[in-house]
């Protein structure tokens, strides 16, 4: 059994594979969580970890995989990989993240993509036909947006609204909420822009926990994919 791990800012997403089909499990909060939930699952032979919150969650998963007596890799970020060349100057400083998802993009999808990560903060990264990663952007994340907000008015709370919708708002949790949405979506279109020539058409491929909303908004050849960073793992350790 593999279990595969994404470590991330606020929440940790794990699968489990058996006889090379993915079952994914809620995710948890905190590592201890985690342990006593693949304990349940029986004992692993490999643990595949993409984290970006520090080094306690691997030192707890290294000591953990040697009680188990299986292998534990961790991914970092490259220079090159899997066909993928990084844009960043220093690829180390780049967020793994970030990079295991655009490895599952080329290995899924194979021309011009932009990639989207909407989870706490929203990340966009752009991938050539060639495979080349120009760069990307981050900015906050829907639930970010509102904190800040909420942080620096008075008189007022706001709250989420459930409909993804770029329209002028009528109250305003709509204006918060559909002037996030139309940010994000012009953000996602020009990248597209940057990317699109007249024999590269280019897809948008979304994935993170706001994922499957931000979509929703979204124009052109736009594909929600369940979770880019696990996949990448796979991509990284076959």
């Amino acid at each position: 059994m593999i279990v595969d791990i994404d470590a991330g800012n606020s929440r940790i997403k794990w699968r489990v594979i058996k006889n090379g089909a993915p079952d994914y499990k809620p995710p948890v909060t905190d590592i201890k969580t985690l342990l006593a939930a693949v304990e349940t699952e029986g004992p692993p032979t490999r643990i595949r970890l993409s984290s970006v919150g520090g080094r306690t969650i691997a030192e707890e998963l290294e000591k953990q995989a040697g009680q188990w007596g299986c292998q534990l890799q961790q991914a970092g970020t490259t220079r090159e990989a899997a066909g993928v060349h990084c844009g960043y100057l220093e690829p180390s400083s780049m967020g793994v993240d970030r990079w295991l998802a655009l490895l599952a993009v080329r290995d899924q999808f194979k021309g011009a993509c932009v990639v989207v990560d909407a989870g706490t903060a929203i990340t966009v990264d752009l991938l050539n036909r060639q495979g080349y990663h120009l760069g990307g952007y981050i900015v906050p994340g829907f639930p970010m947006i509102y904190q800040s907000l909420n942080r620096g008015t008075s008189n007022i709370r706001l709250e989420p609204v459930s409909v993804a919708d770029c329209l002028p708002g009528k109250t305003t949790d709509e204006a918060v909420s559909h002037g996030a949405y139309l940010m994000i979506k012009t953000l996602i279109e020009a990248s597209r822009t940057t990317l699109q020539t007249k024999t590269q058409p280019v897809k948008v491929i979304v994935t993170g926990g706001d994922g499957s909303a931000l979509i929703d908004v979204l124009s052109g050849d736009c594909i929600y994919v369940r979770d880019l960073v696990l996949d990448g793992l796979e991509v990284m350790f076959p």
